[in-house]
């Protein structure tokens, strides 16, 4: 009886596990218009919050998700002002961090990272080139289903 027990839960778990699986691609450059810029939200590798989804709300009108660990979210905007709030899922939903940028250029690609800190916060960094495409080489962009 114990056995078939622990078969039946061992299934259970491997089924709920495979919904769990997400198909994710290695970093991959945009093609960026010439009159927008392309900006990469990234969440690196951390055991912080790890289980937690966000989602970008753009311009406090568009909600782009989810930012999953060790993920990241290409967001194509139009090139000028631009504002980017990061908002925990679930409920309540909560504003983690807002950045602004005050203009955008034309066919460049902006680097923003979600830095976890303690406690659950999460605090919006702009990195540069050089940083932020060193950085999110080793994450995944997840492609929701």
């Amino acid at each position: 009886m114990i056995n078939k027990l622990t078969l039946m839960v061992g299934m259970l778990v491997l089924i709920t596990l495979q919904g769990c699986v997400m198909p994710r691609t290695p970093f991959k450059a945009e093609q960026i218009k010439t009159d927008e810029a392309v900006v990469y939200l990234y969440r690196p590798e951390s055991f912080i919050s790890r289980g937690l989804h966000f989602s970008a709300i753009i311009n406090d009108n568009k909600t782009v998700t989810p930012l999953i660990n060790n993920a990241y979210i290409p967001i194509h905007v139009k090139a000028g002002a631009f504002k980017l709030k990061l908002q925990k899922n679930g409920f309540p939903k909560s504003t983690l961090d807002t950045i602004t940028y005050d203009n955008l250029e034309a066919g460049k690609a902006y680097y923003l990272k979600a830095k976890p800190g303690l406690f659950g916060a999460y605090t919006l960094v702009k990195m540069s080139d050089t940083e932020g495409l060193a950085e999110i080489s080793s994450t995944s962009y997840y492609q929701p289903q």
